[in-house]
């Protein structure tokens, strides 16, 4: 599916109904930190700009709109927004990147309000710092711009943010971010709407 085409989404949607009779669970984990080439400037240009709120925010609003009108009509659903601690405070290595996702975290509050009378939940993940592909791009990205990284490998670059910025002194994990998610979508958790929660070993503490 290509969050960035309505079409895309509606067809997506058709098909899952389709298939399964009915959606239930929405997590909504498309995301770009910029357009392609991003981490060969040190200034994001209007392209960078564009493709973060296209896909981290456009992308993730119209999903919703459209799975939230069938979840409405069951007066039933649980939806996820994966946010990021990035948009919990600017930064200036991207700050385009950091501005969608703070988007995310007020777009979930909006629409949980929005969806409150239709007994659906909506709630985000701030993931912390977790090694993915997209980390060992931001690490390599900063050895490329900070002299006192040469010589270091990206993995060395990000164990050295998890030790100077977790409290807990640990990386968090896609299974960190996935249980969060469960406990989200369950029953259990009926009474949290509204809310982002950071997964991310202490950095940001609210």
């Amino acid at each position: 599916m290509d969050v960035t085409r309505t079409a895309s989404i509606e067809e997506a949607v058709k098909q899952a109904l389709a298939g399964f009779g009915r959606i239930d669970i929405l997590i909504n984990d498309a995301g770009v930190i910029g357009a392609p080439g991003w981490q060969e400037r040190e200034i994001p240009t209007e392209a960078d700009w564009e493709a973060a709120f296209q896909v981290n925010v456009k992308g993730l609003v119209f999903t919703s709109r459209v799975v939230a009108e069938h979840m409405k009509a069951r007066r039933s659903g649980k939806i996820v927004n994966i946010a990021s601690v990035a948009g919990r405070i600017g930064r200036a290595a991207h700050p385009h990147y950091s501005s969608s996702k703070a988007g995310v975290i007020n777009w979930t509050q909006a629409h949980a309000q929005m969806l409150a009378p239709f007994n659906i939940n909506v709630n985000a993940i701030c993931p912390g710092v977790l090694w993915t592909p997209m980390w060992d791009t931001l690490a390599t990205r900063m050895i490329n711009l900070d002299s006192k990284l040469k010589g270091k490998t990206s993995r060395q670059v990000f164990e050295g943010i998890v030790k100077e910025r977790i409290p807990l002194g640990r990386e968090q994990t896609p299974e960190d971010i996935g249980n969060v998610a469960v406990f989200l979508c369950s029953e259990v958790a009926h009474n949290i709407t509204g809310q982002s929660i950071n997964v991310d070993g202490g950095w940001f503490m609210n």
